[in-house]
């Protein structure tokens, strides 16, 4: 997830020292002058690693699908990734860390250390003017997202009640959540689209309720609806909220 500062380049040549010529004292690498060893990473390292990430937090989202969180343990983790129990510790110091990647992973779509707030697709809903456009955004990307996050997070949401640290990264995940909701809503605010009488505090929170994963959960799981009608009940929602009526094509437009 993070990447290395003071990387060297990867021939491995010292950083001070000329291709050729040039005395001992001019080569003299940083480590040599502090008396401190400078840490080296090399790309193939690092992809190395990346990629054994990602084989632990696939198999970890396997099984904690299939056997549920409490069920999973480190050793069945390291053992459905192929590499060592030990090496699933290098990379996460506990079996909660683990679900953290796993859910965050998910959310975004991939495993780059960039929020969902900071995500492309956000940032083109936030930017977007047209009231018509911007729901269809806002259906299209909820969808895309509870596809992808939708059964990580009912495993996240168990797992919050019998594991304190779990509780913790639910409780700070809700916290994004509202501050990415309330972001949306500014940006209703902001381009005029709120419908009269609204603010910024109830558009924040139909857009928390109608988008949240409780309820897509709800929908999807309780109900047993597809996810086309799932699709349709929230377009349907978000029109009727934002006072917003179905035009001859299918899109929402203020009446």
């Amino acid at each position: 997830m993070s990447t290395a500062a003071n990387q060297t380049a990867a021939t491995g040549k010292m950083v001070n020292g000329p291709a050729t010529g040039g005395s001992g004292a001019d080569k003299l690498s940083d480590s040599d002058r502090t008396g401190r060893k400078r840490e080296y990473r090399s790309p193939r390292r690092l992809a190395a690693a990346r990629e054994t990430r990602a084989r632990i937090c696939a198999a970890a989202r396997e099984l904690f699908l299939a056997d549920g969180y409490a069920a999973t343990s480190i050793r069945a983790i390291a053992s459905a990734a192929g590499v060592a129990e030990k090496t699933v510790y290098l990379q996460f110091a506990t079996k909660s860390a683990v679900l953290k990647m796993v859910v965050e992973t998910a959310i975004v779509g991939n495993d780059e250390a960039v929020p969902a707030a900071a995500q492309s697709w956000f940032l083109e809903a936030v930017a977007e003017t047209d009231l018509d456009r911007k729901l269809e955004q806002l259906v299209a990307l909820t969808c895309d997202l509870h596809q992808r996050s939708g059964p990580v997070f009912a495993i996240a949401r168990g797992a919050a009640a019998v594991d304190p640290d779990v509780a913790a990264l639910w409780a700070a995940g809700k916290q994004g959540h509202l501050a990415d909701m309330t972001r949306m809503a500014r940006s209703f605010q902001e381009t005029g689209l709120l419908p009269p009488g609204q603010d910024v505090e109830s558009a924040t929170t139909t857009l928390y309720v109608l988008l949240g994963p409780e309820t897509w959960h709800l929908i999807r799981k309780e109900l047993g609806q597809d996810e086309t009608a799932y699709r349709t009940w929230l377009s349907n929602a978000l029109r009727q909220a934002f006072q917003a009526t179905p035009t001859a094509d299918g899109q929402a437009s203020r009446p």
